[in-house]
């Protein structure tokens, strides 16, 4: 499979990158990046000019100026769409007219509108689309929702999840796929990315509020009805996005609250997804990034049993799930991201309006 990779504005990409470099039945062809409307800074590591020449020197020497012209010249099967998340949905529209497959990197979009327009276009086209969260990946995950699927302590009734970091290029930040921290940088560095511009896509909403709304669909389910969503800028003056946000999502019987801060990582504060069911809790333990397993306890605080889980090859990443032949985990499908993006759309449209919103069913 002749793959490509468009944009470097994501992070991940480094990742994406080393792991197509990985197998023999998939080829990293070329990769162009995309003009970006924020202002230049130096290439610190997981900027994006740092995050092309990482992969360029590692990956893949064959880098075009113009993805368009790439597109037509290296006619590959796949393209990974690395760039910020306001350019998704143009860069999507061109792939899917010249027939080329697209996994997009989450969040599908800034919006549902925008989600839309990506869906118009991919059905429009008759492409493939998929949709990489780095949550399917991870063992504990998995392992969480077999046993909320085994019903090991009952029916679930109530997500939480937290998650933080002291921002995509905040200090100690650590992105897999490259082994060093990020370098430090100024707030007016800082400010000058598209993470911190709402207008670019930036903000926590989009960073992590979207792997709350991910899980609320996930483990909770599809029929999420309303939410009520707050969100400020508590510690990053230097930008015009939130920086922390606490969403309760309503269903029938059911309901999840997400929480995501740039502020404070998640290696001080409990994070992960637990779920409170009818007869008890099933939690990841250790946190996100130490150790992470999950355990599930009865409501008198007795350990509950559940299944056994290994990792199986098709879920080690996204090439290796493609490349599987086993078809593609309902959870990466455009339609499942479709609900994720409703839920996460009302969510900011409540914290403007401070209101309780809606979700598209």
């Amino acid at each position: 499979m002749k793959a490509v990779i468009i944009g470097f504005s994501h992070m991940h990409v480094n990742e994406v990158a080393l792991y197509i470099s990985d197998r023999t039945d998939m080829e990293l062809c070329a990769i162009a990046g995309v003009p970006s409307k924020a202002e230049s800074i130096p290439a610190l590591r997981y900027t994006p000019d740092w995050n092309l020449a990482n992969v360029r020197d590692n990956y893949c020497s064959v880098v075009y100026d113009d993805y368009r012209a790439m597109l037509d010249e290296v006619k590959p099967d796949i393209a990974f769409i690395l760039t910020e998340n306001g350019q998704k949905p143009d860069v999507v529209e061109e792939c899917a007219r010249r027939g080329v497959d697209v996994c997009i990197e989450k969040p599908i979009a800034v919006s549902l509108e925008e989600a839309d327009r990506i869906k118009e276009s991919v059905d429009k086209y008759g492409i493939k689309a998929v949709v990489n969260w780095p949550v399917v990946w991870r063992e504990y995950v998995l392992k969480m929702k077999a046993a909320l699927d085994a019903r090991v302590v009952g029916e679930p009734l109530k997500l939480r999840y937290i998650n933080g970091h002291t921002g995509p290029l905040g200090k100690g930040a650590k992105h897999r796929g490259v082994s060093d921290n990020a370098e430090e940088m100024t707030d007016s560095q800082r400010g000058k990315t598209w993470w911190h511009k709402a207008e670019l896509g930036g903000g926590v909403w989009l960073d992590i509020a979207c792997y709350g709304c991910f899980f609320s669909r996930w483990f909770m389910g599809k029929n999420a009805k309303s939410v009520i969503g707050m969100g400020e800028n508590l510690n990053t003056p230097f930008g015009n996005t939130d920086d922390n946000f606490g969403a309760l999502i309503r269903y029938d019987g059911k309901m999840s609250v997400i929480e995501g801060t740039w502020t404070t990582p998640r290696a001080v504060i409990p994070s992960g997804p637990m779920v409170l069911c009818s007869d008890g809790v099933i939690m990841c333990t250790g946190g996100a990034e130490n150790a992470p397993d999950v355990k599930a306890f009865d409501i008198y605080g007795n350990e509950v049993a559940i299944p056994e889980y290994k990792l199986e090859e098709k879920y080690k990443n996204m090439p290796c799930h493609i490349m599987s032949g086993d078809g593609i985990h309902e959870m990466l499908t455009l339609d499942a991201n479709m609900d994720v993006m409703a839920i996460l759309d009302a969510a900011m449209k409540s914290a403007e309006s401070g209101k309780e919103e809606s979700i598209r069913g």
